[in-house]
C-alpha cells in the first residue's frame, strides 16, 4: 500500500527505545535518580541537572518527532534518532503517535495524534482531505459525492463512491494514504476511472510537476510536499487486500500511472490496459500519493523498477535482498539528521535495527554501508543509488522468520565496538555535515534466501558526543577600571585588576574550569600571572571572574582566557590589552564667563539659561559635575580639558562641584567647588545689589521691585561689588508693593554692618510691613537674655510674629557680634514649622532655631533699614547693608553657603 503523507517533525522518547529495541551500554546512561525530573526545558538545565543527579536528563528543547538528546552526568550528550515519527506535538504537548480516527465537532474526521495537520471529509461536499497549517494549506476535492465514512481504526472507508469502488483514507504517523479499491471487472470498466480528477484548492501554495514528480511549493518556491510514483496494482495470488505492505503481500502486477497538476486540479490517469486485463486479480488498487520533506527519513529502491522512487510506497517494512520467488532486488536507505553534532567530538556511535523476517531459517547476513545523501526534493531510484555507496561499516547475521521455521524478531547492533561508524561520524561532524545516510543491502543479492524485512520503527542511530567549549566572550576588566572596560586597550588603576569573561559551550551546563593568562604586553613571552585551575565550575553564559594575584607595576599588559570541560579545552579568546596607571590627575580648575564666581558679586543668567563652563586637570580624560547636589555625569575631556554648557536649576547661589578622572579611573584627590549667582526670576525671588553710584532708587533683579529711599540717600563701600547703602536714624529703603508672601515658606538674606559695637537694639536690617507691625525682622538686638543669666545678650535674630504685632518667635545667635560685615539669612520653613537664622552660613547653637506655626501675610511692602511698629517706622539700622535677596522658598544651608561668603 502506498501513502499520501504530510509529515512534520515529531519527538521520540527512547528511554528504552522502541518496540524491539533495548538499551545498550553505549546508548543508555545511568538512569536519573528518583528525586530528579527525567527532562529539562533547555540544554543548559539538562546538563546541570544530569551532573547534579548523576543520571541522564533529556533536553526537551531538542526533542523532535524522530529524535531525542540526553545530557549525561559526565557532560557529554547522547542523541537517539529513529527514521519514522513516534511522537507528535499537540496543543496539549507531546503525545505518542495515535492514528485512530474519530469524528470531530464539525463532522470531519481527524486522527488522535500524528505529526501532520490532517482532516478527512465527513461526507457530502466537504473537501476530501485538508492538510497543512492555517497559513499554508492544501485541500483535495473528491471527483464524486462522498457518503459518510465508516471508521475502523486508522482507516476511513467511503463505500461505493462509484459502483463497485470504495475510497479509503488512512491516517499514517506523518500524513495519510489514499486508496481506490476497485472490487471487480465491471467496476473497472466504468469510464469514470479512465481519468481521475481531484480538485485542488491551495492557500499560499502551488501544485506543480517537476521532473516527473508532483510537488507543492510555497510562494517562495520552497517544496512543502512531494509525490512518489503513482501506482496501481492488483491483489496477487497471496494478497488478502487487507494489508498491501506486509511481509506476506505479493505484488502480482504493478503499473505506474501518469499524473499531472495545475493550480486547480490534480489528474491521475490509470493504465487502461490493466483496467481491462483478464488476468488481473481483484480487488484492484489505485493510489496517488504525496509526502512532505523531512531531515530524517528512509526509502528503498528495487531493480524491478530502476527509475521508480519509493519515498511513499511499501512503508510497513524496509526491504533488503532478492525477493522470494521473484527477480527483484531491494535495498534500503536511511537518512539521519546530525546537524546538532556539527563541530563536536564523537565519543561513540552505533546503529541498531530489528529484523522481522529473513527467508533463510539459519539466518542471513546483511551489510551496513555509509551512502550518499538522499533527498525528498528529488526522485531517488535504483539507477541514482547505484554509485552512492561510500564505505562498508559492518555485516551482521539476522535470524527471524514468520513461516516454516518460526523465530522471533531479532535486533542487532552495528559497529558496537566503535571502530568504523565513530570515525565516519567524526569526519561528518568535523566538516559540519547536516546528515548521515546509511544503507542496508544483502550480503548476496543473487540469493533469494537473503530476502529480509526490517522494522522501520526499530532503526535507530545512537551517538554520544561532546562539543569543544568555544572561546569565551564579553571580555572586560570588572573592577578598578576606567571608562572603557569592555574593549581591548582598557586603562586600570590597580595592579590587581579583576578580569572577567563569559565562557561558552554548545553543550551548555558548567565548565570544569576557566583559565586566565596575563602576559607582559611588550614581549608576551614572559608570563606575569595565570589562574591555572583556580577558576573552576563556572556555568556557561555566566560571567567568570578572576583577580590577578600579584600586584602588577605600572605598564602595558595583555590577557586571554579559555574554557575547559571534562574532556577538552577550547580555543583561547583574542588578546585583551590593558594598561596599569595608578597616578591621579592634578591641577584641577573650573571657570565660566557666563556665570562668574560668586566672589565677583555678579548675578548672571537665570534659571534654565545655559552657560558655558570650562574645567580640566593635568592627565584627565573626563570631568564630572554635580550642580546643586544633582550629579550631571561624566564628560569627555580631550587633552585634559572640557568646555560645554551647564544649566542652573535655581535662582540665587548655585554650587558646582567638579571632579576629574584619567582613563584608568584615578580621580583627583579632592573636588573643586565653584559657586556662582543666578539672577532671580519674578514672583519667586528678587535681589538688590545697591551698586548705583547715587540717587534715591535701588534697582531690583528682576526690575519690578525697586527700592525707594526715605530720608537721606547715601552710599558706602560694599561688601561685594561696588557700593552698599549707608543708613542712620530716619533713613530706609522701601518697595511700593509686597515682595514675599510671608505666610508661606521664604528666605531673606543680607550682608549687614553696624557702625559701632555698642549700638543699642533692637535695630532691623530687612523687614516686611504689615498694617501695624512687621511680618518678619532680620535684626540686631540687645534686649534679650538668651542664656538665662539675667543679663541681656547682644544677638543677631530672625524674628516672626503670630499675627500683626502678635507674639514673637525668634531664632538668634550671639556669635560674631562686632562692626565687621556679617551675612544673615532668615529661613521660614513652613513645612517643618520652624524658623532658622544662619550667621555667615552657619547656625551655631539651639537658639538659632525656633518653632513657628503662625503664619500671616505682611502685605504692605518691603523695607531695608527699618521695621514697622504700632503703624509707624521703627528700629532704624545704624550702619551699612549690601546684597539683599528674597526667595519664596526655604533655602538649604548648602545653598546659603557654608563658608558665609555668599555675595
Amino acid at each position: 500500500m502506498s501513502h499520501m503523507r504530510l509529515p512534520t517533525r515529531v519527538g521520540v522518547v527512547l528511554g528504552l527505545l522502541l518496540t524491539g529495541l533495548t538499551a545498550t551500554p553505549a546508548e543508555a546512561a545511568v538512569r536519573a535518580a528518583p528525586s530528579c525530573a527525567p527532562e529539562a526545558v533547555t540544554g543548559a538545565l539538562a546538563v546541570a541537572e544530569a551532573a547534579r543527579c548523576g543520571g541522564r536528563i533529556e533536553d526537551l528543547s531538542l526533542r523532535t518527532e524522530t529524535g531525542q538528546v540526553f545530557a549525561n552526568p559526565d557532560g557529554t550528550l547522547t542523541s537517539v534518532q529513529t527514521i519514522i515519527p513516534v511522537r507528535a506535538r499537540t496543543a496539549g504537548g507531546w503525545r505518542p503517535i495515535d492514528t485512530s480516527l474519530r469524528f470531530d465537532a464539525g463532522g470531519g474526521v481527524i486522527p488522535g495524534a500524528i505529526t501532520a495537520q490532517v482532516r478527512f471529509s465527513g461526507g457530502g461536499s466537504a473537501p476530501l482531505v485538508t492538510l497543512g497549517e492555517r497559513d499554508t494549506q492544501v485541500r483535495l476535492k473528491s471527483p464524486w459525492p462522498l457518503p459518510k465514512p465508516v471508521l475502523s481504526g486508522d482507516t476511513a472507508t467511503y463505500p461505493e463512491v462509484l459502483p463497485g469502488v470504495d475510497l479509503q483514507l488512512r491516517a499514517e504517523r506523518d500524513g495519510f494514504s489514499q486508496l481506490l479499491v476497485v472490487k471487480n471487472a465491471q467496476a473497472a470498466a466504468n469510464p469514470a476511472l479512465a481519468r481521475l480528477r481531484f480538485g485542488v484548492d491551495a492557500e499560499n501554495a502551488t501544485v506543480r510537476e517537476r521532473d516527473g514528480v508532483l510537488e507543492v511549493v510555497d510562494s517562495a518556491g520552497k517544496q512543502l510536499f512531494q509525490s512518489g510514483s503513482a501506482l496501481m496494482w492488483d491483489s496477487g495470488a497471496a494478497s488478502t487486500g487487507a494489508d498491501m505492505t506486509g511481509a506476506n503481500a505479493v505484488r502480482h502486477r504493478v503499473e505506474k500511472m501518469e499524473t499531472t497538476a495545475n493550480a486547480t486540479e490534480l489528474t491521475v490517469t490509470p493504465v487502461a490496459e490493466m483496467l481491462r486485463a483478464k488476468n488481473v486479480k481483484f480487488p484492484l488498487y489505485i493510489d496517488p500519493t504525496f509526502s512532505k520533506p523531512s531531515p530524517t527519513y528512509w526509502t528503498h529502491v528495487t531493480s524491478c523498477d530502476k527509475t521508480g522512487s519509493y519515498f511513499t510506497q511499501y512503508r510497513s517494512d524496509m526491504r533488503v535482498g532478492k525477493k522470494w520467488n521473484e527477480s527483484c532486488v531491494w535495498r534500503t536507505f536511511m537518512q539521519f539528521d546530525i546537524d546538532q553534532m556539527n563541530g563536536a567530538k564523537v565519543h561513540s556511535a552505533l546503529f541498531k535495527v530489528t529484523a522481522n523476517h529473513v527467508a533463510a531459517c539459519a539466518g542471513y547476513k546483511t551489510q551496513l554501508w555509509q551512502t550518499r545523501h538522499i533527498s525528498h526534493f528529488n526522485s531517488y531510484t535504483w539507477n541514482t543509488a547505484a554509485d552512492d555507496y561510500l564505505g562498508h561499516i559492518e555485516t551482521q547475521t539476522f535470524k527471524a522468520n514468520e513461516g516454516s521455521c518460526p523465530s522471533p524478531n531479532q535486533q542487532k547492533i552495528f559497529d558496537e565496538a566503535g571502530t568504523v561508524l565513530d570515525a565516519k561520524l567524526q569526519a561528518l561532524a568535523t566538516s559540519n555535515s547536516d546528515s548521515l545516510t546509511l544503507g542496508l543491502r544483502s550480503n548476496n543479492e543473487g540469493d533469494e534466501y537473503g530476502w529480509s524485512y526490517f522494522v522501520p520503527s526499530s532503526a535507530a542511530l545512537v551517538v554520544t558526543y561532546n562539543h569543544t567549549p568555544t572561546a569565551p566572550t564579553a571580555l572586560q576588566v570588572a573592577g578598578d577600571c576606567g571608562f572603557s572596560c569592555t574593549a581591548s586597550g582598557a586603562q586600570v588603576r590597580s595592579g590587581r585588576p579583576t578580569l572577567q569573561a563569559t565562557p561558552d559551550d554548545p553543550n551548555g551546563g558548567t565548565l570544569g574550569r576557566v583559565e586566565f593568562e596575563v602576559y607582559d604586553q611588550a614581549t608576551r613571552a614572559v608570563q606575569q600571572a595565570a589562574s591555572g585551575t583556580a577558576v573552576t565550575n563556572r556555568a556557561v553564559d555566566q560571567a567568570a571572574s578572576w583577580q590577578v594575584p600579584t600586584d602588577l607595576p605600572e605598564g602595558a599588559y595583555s590577557w586571554r582566557v579559555r574554557g575547559c570541560d571534562a574532556f577538552l579545552c577550547g580555543a583561547y579568546s583574542a588578546w585583551f590589552d590593558f594598561t596599569v596607571d595608578k597616578t591621579p590627575p592634578t591641577d584641577l580648575t573650573v571657570s565660566s564667563t557666563a556665570y562668574p564666581p560668586k566672589s565677583a558679586g555678579i548675578w548672571s543668567g537665570g534659571v534654565g539659561q545655559a552657560g558655558a563652563f570650562t574645567a580640566g586637570a593635568s592627565g584627565a580624560s573626563k570631568v564630572e559635575f554635580t550642580l546643586n547636589g544633582v550629579n550631571k555625569g561624566w564628560f569627555d575631556a580631550p587633552g585634559g580639558s572640557w568646555t560645554g554648557t551647564l544649566t542652573p536649576d535655581r535662582e540665587g547661589p548655585n554650587v558646582l562641584t567638579v571632579k576629574a578622572a584619567d582613563a584608568a579611573g584615578n580621580t583627583t584627590v579632592s573636588a573643586a567647588g565653584y559657586e556662582f549667582l543666578v539672577r532671580p526670576a519674578g514672583t519667586r525671588s528678587w535681589a538688590w545689589g545697591f551698586d548705583e553710584a547715587g540717587g534715591g532708587t535701588a534697582a531690583s533683579v528682576p526690575a519690578d521691585r525697586p527700592l525707594t529711599v526715605t530720608g537721606t540717600a547715601a552710599r558706602t563701600a560694599g561688601r561685594a561689588g561696588t557700593n552698599a547703602v549707608a543708613l542712620n536714624s530716619g533713613t530706609a529703603w522701601t518697595t511700593a508693593t509686597p515682595v514675599l508672601d510671608t505666610k508661606n515658606a521664604f528666605t531673606v538674606t543680607a550682608w549687614v554692618k553696624l557702625t559701632s559695637a555698642t549700638v543699642s537694639g533692637p535695630v532691623t536690617a530687612v523687614s516686611a510691613d504689615g498694617p501695624t507691625g512687621s511680618g518678619f525682622r532680620l535684626q540686631y538686638r540687645t534686649d534679650l537674655d538668651l542664656n538665662g543669666d539675667a543679663v541681656t545678650d547682644p544677638a543677631w535674630c530672625f524674628t516672626m510674629t503670630a499675627g500683626d504685632e502678635g507674639a514673637e518667635s525668634r531664632a538668634c545667635s550671639t556669635e560674631s557680634v562686632g562692626t565687621g560685615w556679617v551675612h544673615l539669612a532668615g529661613v521660614h520653613d513652613q513645612a517643618g514649622g520652624k524658623i532658622r537664622l544662619y550667621l555667615n552660613g552657619d547656625n551655631f547653637d539651639g537658639t538659632d532655631l525656633a518653632s513657628y506655626t503662625g503664619g500671616w501675610s505682611a502685605n504692605q511692602g518691603w523695607a531695608v533699614g527699618r521695621a514697622r511698629q504700632s503703624g509707624a517706622p521703627a528700629q532704624f539700622w545704624p550702619g551699612a547693608i549690601d546684597r539683599v535677596a528674597a526667595y519664596q522658598r526655604a533655602l538649604t544651608q548648602g545653598e546659603i553657603n557654608s563658608d558665609g561668603s555668599q555675595a
